[in-house]
């Protein structure tokens, strides 16, 4: 099962697909303080990818995958987000 979703925590494991999406996303709406274990990840497609970004749960552990943790983990640690208003360079 890619979804491992507990109270406040989830691990994703393995391949994350577009089916698991919703079900992600519906987690992230109600739990409290979310907090997302990447470890045991090792493909996650774009729209969960997306569903990260936007609702910024806490990452407690990167992924062991080289890709995900080069790539992906910076974005969702905050290096790579939205540029908060008011913050835009002149």
């Amino acid at each position: 099962m890619p979804l491992e979703l507990h109270e406040e925590t989830a691990n994703l494991v393995g391949v994350v697909t577009v089916d698991e999406v919703e079900q992600l996303v519906g987690w992230l709406r109600t739990a409290k303080r979310p907090r997302v274990a990447l470890r045991r990840c090792n493909h996650l497609h774009t729209g969960a990818l997306q569903a990260l970004l936007l609702f910024r749960p806490k990452i407690s552990s990167a992924p062991a995958d080289a890709f995900l943790a080069a790539q992906v983990l910076p974005l969702l640690a905050g290096g790579g987000g939205p540029a908060k208003p008011g913050s835009e360079s002149p």
